[in-house]
């Protein structure tokens, strides 16, 4: 299957950045809650930074290999390359933040280099490594991996013959517009799933629909938004809701759209 290596990668590298930081927040929680009871400077403060690196190294390597596998439809050569750079950026980040602290900790009169080094790194590796192989080998936990339901609908929809082509959206995205227009989208998109023209769609289409529809709605709910996951993922829920026959109920949302951007 072919694919865009460039796009891999940098999607990848968000994922990267988005992991670190979350990290970073849950450092920053950790800290306050054990500062507030007067155990920053304890070891159970590294144990917590140990449990969140591997809760998140967990969830974003492997939101990481899904995204890969969707878009490759492979789980060797390149495409692990690739997602081996990536998870291993996860954990080295995470890693170099809290040794950071150790070393803040231990001007201090902290010694925790030895939870840090000795025992979070081995586990937090171990996962590392554990969860690359399981994608090596085409697994994702106790689950085979799978193309996501509603990739297959939208490329069988946009592939099909007399498929609407993607609806113009423009690049000159306007906050103001944004802010005037925010809510109304997202009551926009309420009232297309519950218009009778989503209601008559089979089920794989009402799945593939809604689904698209949360992540605009996620973007459009944000004060500040994500101006190209909004345009992208708009651009797909209006193509998608028009080549399954919601060519009413997705007229409004095109207009707030191309207000925002330009169209």
């Amino acid at each position: 299957m072919a694919y865009d290596l460039a796009y891999l990668g940098s999607n990848l590298n968000e994922r990267t950045r988005k992991a670190t930081h979350d990290f970073a927040v849950e450092m920053t929680q950790i800290a306050s809650k054990m500062a507030g009871n007067g155990t920053l400077n304890s070891s159970m403060t590294f144990v917590q930074y140990w449990q969140a690196g591997l809760r998140i190294l967990d969830r974003e390597a492997n939101e990481a290999c899904k995204f890969v596998y969707n878009l490759t439809e492979q789980h060797t050569g390149e495409p692990f390359t690739q997602v081996e750079f990536c998870v291993g950026r996860m954990c080295e980040n995470m890693m170099l933040a809290v040794s950071e602290k150790a070393g803040q900790a231990g001007r201090l009169g902290g010694g925790y280099g030895d939870i840090v080094n000795n025992r979070m790194r081995v586990e937090m590796e171990a996962k590392r490594d554990n969860l690359l192989a399981d994608f090596k080998n085409g697994m994702m936990g106790s689950e085979r991996l799978k193309k996501d339901p509603l990739l297959n609908v939208i490329n069988n929809q946009t592939n099909s013959p007399g498929a609407i082509q993607q609806v113009g959206i423009g690049d000159n995205f306007s906050q103001a517009a944004f802010t005037q227009n925010h809510h109304e989208l997202i009551a926009a998109i309420d009232r297309a799933l519950a218009s009778s023209e989503f209601t008559q769609l089979n089920q794989d289409q009402r799945d593939a629909v809604s689904d698209t529809a949360m992540v605009v709605k996620e973007e459009a709910s944000k004060g500040a938004p994500d101006v190209g996951k909004l345009k992208r993922w708009g651009a797909r829920l209006v193509d998608l809701s028009k080549d399954v026959g919601m060519k009413v109920a997705t007229g409004e949302i095109v207009h707030l759209l191309n207000a925002m951007f330009g169209g």
